[in-house]
């Protein structure tokens, strides 16, 4: 169902509270959104419902308000890809700022959030940025991953040491 149709439905359903449900596998991702309020919508797509691959919104910065800095984390990465694209044109700015800050509040994302949109730059620069040169912009997306395992806290979530330690080889691999 496209994203009009899906918000037309929405708008005919009753007033009911809604609960967004945790995706399978999630850690974190969906604890700001659990408790969100029944009319947010992704401030991207304007859409409140789970994105095409069923995924919630999600909000980990430090937006507030019954609407602010939600968005699916499907749409923060296209947003981050498009804005990086006319960084890269324009020749100004700092090229992980849409990868990393919440472009509202400007704090940094946080927990599963973060690791999400880190793991997606290193797609980006894979795709984008194949080669030898691309060895400085993929370490700053693996600190950026084990960043976010040490605030998620790899104690409680044992198998994020095995994602921790695949990133540290690979930046390893990276400087060589």
């Amino acid at each position: 169902m496209g994203k009009k149709s899906r918000k037309a439905t929405r708008q005919k359903e009753s007033s009911a509270p809604h609960v967004a449900a945790a995706a399978p596998g999630d850690t974190a991702s969906n604890t700001a959104s659990e408790s969100r309020p029944p009319s947010t919508e992704c401030w991207i797509c304007l859409d409140g419902d789970p994105d095409d691959e069923g995924k919630s919104i999600v909000r980990d910065c430090s937006c507030r308000g019954d609407d602010a800095g939600f968005a699916h984390l499907s749409c923060l990465v296209s947003y981050a890809d498009r804005k990086t694209r006319d960084l890269i044109e324009s020749g100004k700015g700092d090229l992980l700022e849409p990868w990393v800050e919440c472009p509202h509040c400007r704090q940094n994302y946080q927990r599963q959030v973060a690791l999400d949109m880190a793991k997606s730059l290193l797609s980006f620069i894979d795709k984008n940025y194949p080669g030898p040169g691309s060895g400085l912009r993929k370490l700053e997306g693996f600190v950026m991953i084990i960043k976010a395992i040490f605030v998620i806290d790899y104690r409680i979530h044992p198998e994020l040491i095995e994602e921790g330690k695949r990133a540290a080889s690979q930046m390893i691999s990276a400087i060589q």
